[in-house]
């Protein structure tokens, strides 16, 4: 339910304070705010542009992004742990959301209504720019040496996140399970996230306006053929548990 303290709040101005309570004052802080915060805490390079940004008229190009997005990720790639990929990602992602847009680049035909470009990168990321048209596909597929910060840009795609149950093994001829970890729709400004640990491989499947969004991919392990997952049948719906094979 809503108050008269929430309406309050919600149309106090960005940075200033009210006192709800005697005693208790509330500061309304946005999210960019509050990430500039724990950034510098952090003793991270950079950020200025974005801990001046006022998201309510001011704009933050890509130029932008890669000027506070690089210090940050040269900061944290090191840590290649679970945690350390999440942390890098994350830090990464809180930025990337501040793109309304990115200029698309020339882009080569992948078939089947798909298409891959490149926006300028730098180290340690590349920005791989691709869309999709409607109806089309990407199947899902395992990241074995980069992680990805995946940005919606326009359009919509549903996309699916896996990873293999037990030990991981990319070359086996077998069958094996699968647990689906993570089905959401990609909008403009939403975000999905692949670490080399957890829900490592992912799959789109554009919705009816088509898809356009970016892909920044880290390379921290060495580089080798990636197979394509099949998936052959649900083994627990409940559980998002489905067996599966590698299709080259």
């Amino acid at each position: 339910c809503t108050n008269m303290g929430d309406e309050l709040f919600h149309d106090l101005p960005l940075g200033e304070s009210v006192e709800t309570a005697p005693g208790v004052a509330v500061e309304r802080r946005s999210f960019l705010t509050t990430t500039a915060v724990l950034f510098a805490a952090a003793g991270l390079p950079g950020l200025a542009r974005a801990r001046r940004l006022d998201p309510r008229r001011d704009v933050f190009d890509f130029d932008d992004f890669l000027r506070e997005a690089l210090p940050v990720a040269k900061q944290f790639v090191a840590d290649t742990t679970y945690a350390g990929q999440a942390r890098y990602l994350h830090a990464l992602a809180a930025l990337a959301v501040l793109l309304e847009d990115v200029p698309q680049p020339e882009m080569t035909s992948k078939g089947n209504g798909t298409f891959i470009g490149a926006n300028e990168g730098g180290d340690p990321f590349n920005v791989l720019h691709w869309r999709m048209e409607p109806g089309s596909k990407i199947g899902a597929h395992p990241h074995i040496y980069g992680n990805v910060v995946t940005l919606g840009l326009a359009g919509e795609a549903r996309i699916s996140n896996y990873e293999m149950v037990g030990a991981r093994d990319f070359d086996t001829k077998e069958a094996f399970v699968v647990r689906r970890t993570v089905e959401q729709w990609l909008t403009p400004g939403a975000i999905n996230l692949v670490n080399l640990e957890r829900g490592y491989m992912h799959g789109f499947d554009a919705g009816a306006s088509g898809a356009r969004g970016l892909d920044i991919t880290t390379r921290i392990r060495e580089k080798r053929p990636s197979p394509s997952l099949a998936l052959d049948k649900p083994r627990n719906a409940d559980q998002g548990l489905f067996e599966a094979h590698w299709s080259v």
